[in-house]
């Protein structure tokens, strides 16, 4: 007995396969497009870049900008340096277990993005180490306290700006 449906009006994910099924039942397992190891190392990316100009920036700026608000300057100049040690980290995260998978398996990629670090089950932290995962959720931690001292720095001192 086949499909109930024509021929002519296929579901989007048959493939024509005699499997009987209207629709693809891998598609209901796979995430969201936001959560692929595709977005994430352009995300990665996108932002590493951003943050290497805004340190490039700053840099350049850095003869005024000191003059007018030497704590400010040294915060963004921090905050930068911070973010994009982080950001350094989390693509050599993401670049290594991509290399890892297709040690395993030479012609694909998982399509689910790296998680990291692995904080689903607390019993097993897969390769990473105790103090690694103590180093990584740190180094978060001063990448966040950082950027929004920073930010009220810069709220707080609007005075410098006219």
């Amino acid at each position: 007995m086949g499909p109930s449906y024509s021929p002519d009006r296929r579901a989007p994910a048959d493939l024509g396969l005699p499997s009987g099924y209207p629709i693809n039942p891998y598609l209901t397992y796979r995430p969201v497009f936001a959560r692929s190891l595709p977005i994430q190392i352009l995300v990665t990316g996108i932002t590493l870049t951003l943050v290497s100009v805004l340190l490039i920036q700053l840099l350049f700026s850095a003869p005024s900008h000191i003059r007018i608000a030497r704590t400010n300057f040294f915060l963004q100049i921090s905050a930068a340096l911070t973010v994009l040690a982080w950001e350094i980290a989390s693509l050599t995260v993401i670049l290594n277990a991509s290399r890892d998978q297709s040690r395993k398996w030479p012609f694909m990629l998982d399509y689910v993005a790296i998680d990291f670090p692995p904080l689903n089950d607390p019993r097993t932290h897969g390769s990473w180490s105790t103090a690694g995962l103590v180093s990584w959720l740190f180094m978060n931690a001063i990448v966040s306290v950082l950027t929004q001292v920073c930010h009220l720095d810069t709220i707080s001192h609007q005075e410098w700006l006219i």
